[in-house]
């Protein structure tokens, strides 16, 4: 990947993280209430392109969701950059995305958020910390902003 690409890339990837994060607290505490299910959608799928971004600015693509957590295990959890439980937490959650978007027979609700959010409060803090120059300024401080405040809204 040359670095023309490679920084298009990971700007991309964090404007779509951001665009997820925004969708999942506004399916938290926008005016039409509640929607769980969208929000454990969203917030994997923010988490997911964090993954991306961070893998494109080491020119790195990965072309699927098992690729990203395959090359991120490799990359930044095996030589520690990102904690240990960082790829069982991702399948995790990306596993309650399919409960979420496939099987609308089993609810998703607010335990669900609650029990993942200091993970993707963490994981957008580290990825942010990683990329350091190499995410747009503005698009980071947004996300930021939104994994900041997913730690502090108060959940019912």
């Amino acid at each position: 990947m040359d670095k023309t690409v490679m920084v298009e890339t990971v700007a991309d990837e964090i404007r779509a993280a951001g665009g997820c994060m925004i969708a999942a607290m506004n399916n938290l505490a926008g005016s039409y209430g509640k929607a769980y299910g969208r929000c454990v959608s969203d917030l994997y799928y923010a988490c997911y392109h964090l993954g991306r971004a961070l893998l494109a600015s080491r020119g790195i693509a990965a072309n699927s969701h098992e690729a990203v957590q395959r090359l991120l295990a490799l990359h930044f959890v095996k030589p520690a950059a990102l904690p240990q439980d960082t790829i069982a937490k991702l399948n995790e959650l990306m596993d309650k995305r399919h409960v979420a978007d496939y099987k609308s027979y089993i609810a998703i609700g607010v335990d669900d958020i609650a029990a993942f959010r200091p993970w993707i409060a963490g994981f957008v803090r580290n990825v942010l910390k990683l990329l350091g120059k190499a995410a747009p300024v503005a698009d980071g401080k947004l996300l930021q902003k939104a994994a900041d405040d997913l730690e502090r809204l108060r959940l019912e």
